[in-house]
């Protein structure tokens, strides 16, 4: 490419083909020039990319390697993109073989997961690069080249991202709980028992409930019997709420108090409990 110095075999080559080959090799840019692409973004990028190559390549004597890109600058402009090189398409070191395989399969799960349309530049960006690669490692005698290709071809990569992974789906929900607190002796709602009972009833349309059970509590700062009916206060308040959020699709909800027995924190009698003033509300499907 811009620093490649034609070797003693390669200038070999070259002086042949222009003695016997003239008449067949180093014309197709000719050809190539010129063109208004007729195809999509993808395919006018991806004919730009191959003239630039082309060109390089014959200002250089590789009059072979001019044809290649100018052929597929023709095919792109023609709006018949073709594929990024096969790697049996060229004679490639073993060593390199790897790590052109891995970056052609990145390159293709790229395309086909629709970068050719989400970001044309970077994408004929990137094929045209791999195929710069795939030509000077090749030859292999030059690393610079070998690097300048490559290095174009991570920054398209880089641009076009990883595809995003399938979505996966939703597990399907059967069960729901959520709990709600109230202030000292209260069964009113607060905003904050509202935004929860808002998510109790969103997780029960989305699961198309059948059953929900809602289940008051006290702490132990009054008498025994004035908690059982607090309790039942909450539970009642709690339950007609989610009654009207849910709309008619609310299924019917069993109601339970249990003043302050089964507490969440366990206190000595008498004692207040923020987290004893509640109500459970449980949703199956």
């Amino acid at each position: 490419m811009f620093t490649k110095m034609i070797g003693a075999t390669k200038l070999a080559v070259a002086a042949t083909a222009m003695l016997g080959l003239s008449a067949c090799a180093g014309f197709q840019l000719d050809n190539a020039k010129g063109l208004t692409p007729s195809g999509d973004a993808f395919s006018a990028g991806l004919y730009k990319e191959y003239l630039v190559l082309a060109e390089m390549e014959f200002a250089e004597g590789d009059y072979m390697d001019s044809d290649t890109f100018a052929a597929r600058a023709i095919a792109s402009a023609n709006g018949k993109p073709p594929a990024p090189e096969e790697l049996a398409s060229r004679d490639i070191p073993a060593a390199a073989q790897g790590g052109l395989a891995e970056a052609r399969r990145k390159l293709m799960e790229a395309l086909d997961g629709g970068a050719r349309t989400a970001k044309p530049d970077a994408a004929a960006r990137a094929q045209a690069s791999f195929d710069c690669w795939m030509q000077e490692q090749e030859e292999n005698f030059q690393p610079a080249d070998i690097k300048w290709c490559k290095d174009r071809f991570d920054a398209a990569m880089a641009q076009l991202g990883t595809p995003a992974p399938a979505a996966a789906p939703k597990p399907s929900i059967t069960f729901a709980n959520f709990t709600v607190y109230f202030d000292f002796d209260k069964s009113t709602l607060t905003a904050q028992t509202q935004s929860t009972l808002i998510d109790a009833a969103n997780a029960a349309d989305d699961m198309a409930a059948t059953n929900i059970e809602v289940s008051g509590y006290a702490d132990r700062s009054g008498s025994e019997a004035y908690n059982m009916a607090l309790s039942q206060r909450r539970a009642d308040a709690v339950a007609k709420e989610l009654t009207t959020l849910i709309g008619a699709k609310a299924p019917a909800m069993k109601r339970l108090a249990f003043g302050e027995s089964q507490n969440k924190v366990v206190t000595p009698d008498g004692v207040k409990e923020a987290k004893n003033r509640r109500v459970k509300i449980e949703i199956r499907k």
